[in-house]
């Protein structure tokens, strides 16, 4: 063998060896695709919090003006069951003015068992009504939207299994 050829294989040799630890891309993401949340996509940079509520039959407080009182037309099982809400302001009378939406899915299943924010329908008694159906047993969570004049001034959560 030349010097020549020497120089050249040796060198061959070193990088051979180190291939198994060099990375296979220098760390650059250019071209891969991340999922992107809705609230990201939709500009805020943040997901939205939701507190959590209390058990049925008891006051939310929503904010210094409102309070809400939830429960359901029958014990929560597979199948649908009605959420219905009372609101009050602060002198303890209902109040119909706020718009309501509600999401229901599990938490464990992101994704497959979400409804969207659906409008609560306000009864002849003065109660917010929206349908969750209940299609599997296991965790399962109600998240609530309270708005006023198309502005959002309350979020909450109520986790419950079935």
């Amino acid at each position: 063998m030349t010097c020549r050829t020497k120089t050249f294989i040796i060198p061959l040799i070193i990088i051979a060896l180190a291939l198994p630890y060099l990375p296979l891309y220098a760390g650059s993401h250019e071209g891969h695709q991340h999922p992107m949340k809705a609230e990201e996509a939709a500009g805020t940079g943040q997901a939205p919090v939701f507190v959590t509520m209390p058990d049925p039959g008891q006051k939310v407080p929503i904010g210094n003006d409102y309070y809400l009182i939830y429960g359901f037309d029958k014990k929560l099982k597979m199948g649908t069951v009605i959420m219905k809400i009372q609101v009050y302001n602060s002198r303890g009378e209902k109040d119909t003015s706020l718009e309501l939406l509600g999401d229901s899915g599990m938490p464990s299943m992101r994704g497959a068992h979400e409804t969207g924010d659906q409008h609560f329908k306000l009864s002849q008694k003065g109660e917010y009504l929206m349908p969750v159906s209940i299609v599997m047993p296991g965790d399962w969570e109600i998240r609530l939207t309270i708005k006023k004049d198309g502005k959002v001034i309350f979020r909450g959560s109520y986790k419950f299994d079935v």
